[in-house]
């Protein structure tokens, strides 16, 4: 299997079945890729003319989010409850995909995966956007012996191309050999948005606690722009409350404009834009807060300006950073009416 080949993502959105089955689960099973695959930065102002960096910070807080391109980083399951490996019940490889690409069958693999999706989207109108290859990609894995430092694992080697909403994407299978709470981090290459003639960047951030071991999220992954969490981000209902910090080279950002949005994959409809997502600011000490009101995979986004690049016209321009905190919040149960 090569890095070029492409693998499809299938949405279950059969005629008679989304009736039948919550949306969460619907949204769960649409982030899912039905795919195989085989097996560390400057934000300061420096440099930026007066003009530029107030023009650009001035942009910033009156923004309007809720229609902007995020960077999708979402496993296909928000934590992991098998044992290792003897006890786990582990399906066998997609056979019939195997098939297709012209392969053998694969074996069943002893040991848990999951596969991360890493795409370029509009979350409320769950619209694709094409993604360039990230230029970083790794995994911190805390384990359960809360006094050893965390294992980072270079993961970038990993990735493949995919197709996701029609666009190019990427995506990335990761086998959990160990109990621990893993954080999988990314940072993008810049893009030029033509339309509001700037540069965007985007760092993201999601946690994933897998054997039983939620001990750490609540610790910083080492990115000079990073959303740290006050409150546990796994484990939540709908409506859940979700507390964080924005932390730029290391220290709280106060007054940065913060974002949370649900990937809309089951077509809501807003009746109004303000609607479609959760705006907000942070406080002195760098924290933000949201209700998220419903079930679905949620993101916080921060936003803040960073070192102007050379634009296509070769004059400085504009650079938009943001920083991306994924989490997933389930549908509360649903109550047995009395009889």
């Amino acid at each position: 299997m090569t890095a070029k080949k492409l693998f499809a993502i299938f949405f279950l959105r059969k005629n008679g079945v989304a009736a039948e089955r919550q949306e969460s689960q619907i949204e769960m099973e649409a982030i899912q890729m039905r795919h195989r695959i085989l097996r560390g930065y400057g934000l300061g102002l420096a440099g930026m003319t007066p003009c530029l960096g107030f023009f650009m910070f001035f942009s910033l807080c009156f923004a309007d989010l809720s229609g902007a391109q995020v960077t999708v980083l979402v496993p296909s399951q928000p934590s992991v409850e098998q044992s290792l490996p003897q006890t786990a019940a582990i399906p066998k490889k997609n056979a019939e995909n195997a098939r297709v690409q012209g392969e053998d069958a694969p074996e069943p693999s002893s040991v848990p995966e999951i596969d991360i999706l890493i795409s370029m989207m509009r979350p409320y109108e769950y619209q694709g956007y094409p993604m360039d290859m990230p230029q970083l990609f790794a995994q911190l894995r805390h384990p359960p012996e809360q006094d050893n430092p965390p294992e980072r694992k270079d993961l970038l080697g990993d990735v493949e191309e995919i197709s996701y909403l029609g666009q190019k994407a990427w995506g990335v299978n990761v086998a959990l050999d160990k109990p621990g709470l893993y954080q999988f981090i990314l940072e993008g290459r810049p893009w030029w948005d033509e339309a509001r003639k700037r540069y965007i960047q985007h760092q993201a951030k999601v946690i994933l606690p897998v054997f039983g071991v939620g001990a750490g999220w609540e610790k910083p992954a080492g990115l000079n722009f990073e959303i740290l969490p006050l409150s546990r981000p796994f484990g939540l209902i709908a409506p859940a409350l979700f507390s964080g910090r924005i932390l730029l080279n290391g220290k709280a950002l106060a007054d940065a404009p913060v974002e949370a949005i649900r990937i809309n994959a089951d077509g809501h409809v807003a009746a109004n834009p303000w609607q479609k997502s959760l705006v907000a600011r942070s406080d002195q000490n760098g924290n933000f807060s949201f209700m998220l009101n419903q079930p679905g995979w949620w993101c916080c986004m921060a936003l803040w300006p960073g070192d102007p690049l050379k634009g296509p016209d070769g004059e400085q321009k504009q650079l938009e950073r943001g920083t991306l905190f994924w989490l997933y919040v389930a549908p509360a149960p649903r109550q047995t009416p009395a009889k």
